[in-house]
């Protein structure tokens, strides 16, 4: 960043003065050195004494911290989101461009992350992504290259160059999708947008989880209708004409909701030409994701709660946090090793080390150098193949962490996933936490460069905690589970006469007799061929290997009471039992959805019409 100059844009709407505060004060105990910071703050109330208590209140905040006078202009009208951040980029001249809600507050050093990202990244990258919390934005994004379909407008950091280029914000998208449709224009251009999980800010916006908000769901709506004028087919059009008449025949959940819906539809019909007039078509590197109201694969566990300063590291002064190892094992596969890296380097939890061991000559020792200046990494070759297991075993003896966790070379992790397992650990007092993991299906094109499509992202397992279901089968992907050091200093490593299933072996006598907590959001992937006859030949291997690890563990023991044993059986029952379910119960469902009603009542009028014309 030559300049290093950084604009704030604020636009604000009634805002609750003490939050407007806290934002404020955040804002200024950021380490910006080096960085000449402006912030400019746009008013959209339409109330000349709202606009009065807020220009009052930010002059205060300026002079009682010694600061320059803050960039304040009020707005005639409510102009809406984006429209009000066009107004405040043709007042700033920095080379970025911050934009915060009025209902955000920065975590400590979060802007120091942010600007240090920025500066490592490429210059075909326009905008960088802060992660909120409480609630994190469930959307899916790339952990090996940060890549993320948009960017949300709640917190994020622009170049100045992307965005005079497209133009800035849509002005016609009142609230709602303003985000989505700035981004997708940005990257139909060629532009990269990048999302920066350790640099988080607290987006108070939820009373509770799943909350109904009257403005997100009728403003989300109408900008869905917009976006898919713009930038689908028609087709993408009908669907979503389709949509909005099936959520006026839902239950409301709150007043004048159809009412709101309805007058969707005539706002989109008048709006429809110029959308259709500005369409931006698909490039090689940009398609448009519709998946009904939502814009990305979405991974679940939006509403699991984050607490604030967790990612902060126990030398910078926060709670003493335990050390977790990430070991990898490898086989001279630099390119997947640095992707895997650097959703090690992500991660929002410190401390951390990472424990490298390659089955083989050291081939990747380059790439591990790559990230000595971003994690605590120790690199071990063992010079000629010695098998999973045995190079598993290695990384288990060199690690040093209280935590430890598998991943390997061709998987990844999003950043959440090692904060979210130490906490539920803790919180659950237990030994080991997993969480969910997609099994992505992978069309390779280039293996030495590791190019590749994924054409399926699947949960296989959703299953809660049960020993006797994992005795029988593994439903835990080795990289989904954190466990502590002590499971292998009383059970030990890896079996080193195998070298698939191993992980199922391991994870059957830690859990002899140790329970696993279970924590129900995706937190990483794990790579399966996209190609069948890939699949059914891994799949071969894995069933031939399933009954010699079956046969090892039918030599495993454990001591248990009779009360026990009736509770394992009674919970994999439970587990593994069939809902049934009535007629009478279907009908009795049918009855609430007015579709079905309707479609329930026709097909009763065509069965009754065919038996009168059979009977004659």
């Amino acid at each position: 960043m030559p300049g290093k100059s950084l604009d704030v844009q604020i636009v604000t709407y009634r805002p609750q003065p003490g939050l407007l505060d806290d934002l404020l004060a955040s804002l200024q105990q950021q380490d910006t050195a080096g960085w000449t910071v402006t912030p400019h703050i746009l008013d959209n109330s339409a109330d000349a004494a709202v606009s009065q208590a807020i220009r009052e209140r930010i002059d205060r905040h300026a002079e009682r911290n010694g600061l320059a006078p803050i960039d304040f202009v009020v707005s005639d009208a409510n102009v809406g989101f984006g429209a009000g951040h066009n107004q405040l980029q043709q007042r700033g001249s920095g080379e970025l461009i911050l934009l915060l809600n009025q209902d955000v507050v920065l975590e400590p050093d979060a802007l120091p992350v942010l600007l240090d990202d920025a500066g490592r990244a490429e210059a075909n990258v326009a905008a960088w992504e802060m992660r909120q919390i409480p609630y994190e934005h469930p959307k899916s994004y790339d952990p090996a290259t940060g890549d993320v379909p948009w960017v949300s407008g709640a917190a994020a950091l622009f170049r100045r160059k992307a965005l005079t280029e497209v133009g800035g914000f849509e002005p016609r998208i009142f609230l709602y999708g303003e985000d989505v449709d700035l981004s997708w224009r940005l990257r139909a251009s060629g532009w990269r947008l990048h999302y920066v999980p350790r640099a988080a800010v607290q987006h108070l916006t939820y009373n509770y989880p799943d909350e109904i908000k009257r403005n997100q769901v009728l403003g989300g709506t109408l900008s869905n209708l917009l976006l898919r004028a713009r930038f689908g087919t028609w087709r993408d059009i009908a669907q979503g004409v389709m949509m909005i008449c099936g959520e006026m025949m839902v239950p409301q959940a709150f007043s004048g909701r159809r009412r709101g819906l309805l007058a969707n539809l005539f706002k989109f019909a008048l709006q429809l030409p110029y959308f259709r007039l500005t369409k931006v078509t698909p490039t090689a590197d940009f398609a448009p994701e519709f998946r009904g109201w939502d814009y990305e694969l979405r991974r679940d566990g939006a509403f699991h709660v984050f607490k604030s300063k967790r990612w902060k590291t126990a030398e910078a002064g926060a709670e003493k946090l335990p050390l977790v190892s990430i070991l990898i094992r490898t086989c001279d596969r630099p390119a997947w090793l640095r992707q895997a890296l650097n959703s090690v380097a992500a991660q929002t939890y410190r401390p951390l080390e990472v424990v490298v061991v390659e089955d083989g000559p050291p081939n990747s020792r380059f790439i591990v150098a790559e990230f000595e200046d971003r994690l605590a990494i120790r690199y071990q070759a063992t010079g000629k193949k010695m098998g999973r297991a045995r190079a598993g075993n290695l990384a288990l003896e060199h690690a040093t962490g209280e935590y430890l966790n598998f991943l390997d070379d061709d998987d990844l992790l999003f950043a959440d996933h090692v904060e979210v397992l130490v906490d539920a650990a803790q919180q659950g007092q237990v030994r080991a936490a997993y969480a969910l993991s997609w099994e992505t299906h992978t069309e390779v094109i280039d293996a030495a460069a590791a190019r590749y499509r994924e054409t399926m992202h699947l949960t296989r397992h959703r299953q809660p905690f049960n020993r006797v279901i994992l005795w029988h089968h593994n439903f835990l992907p080795i990289q989904a589970v954190l466990f502590e050091r002590s499971l292998f200093r009383q059970y030990g490593g890896f079996d080193p006469q195998l070298d698939q299933l191993e992980d199922w072996n391991l994870w059957t006598r830690y859990t002899l007799a140790d329970d696993f907590v279970f924590v129900p959001k995706t937190t990483s992937k794990y790579r399966v061929p996209a190609n069948s006859r890939q699949s059914a030949m891994r799949q071969s291997q894995l069933d031939a290997a399933y009954q010699v690890v079956k046969a090892k563990q039918a030599q495993m023991h454990i001591q248990t009471t009779l009360f026990a044993v009736s509770a394992m059986v009674e919970d994999y029952l439970r587990n593994e039992s069939l809902i049934h379910i009535s007629k009478t119960d279907v009908r009795r469902w049918m009855a609430t959805h007015q579709i079905l009603r309707t479609l329930a009542s026709y097909r009763g009028r065509l069965t009754r019409r065919l038996r009168a014309r059979h009977s004659e």
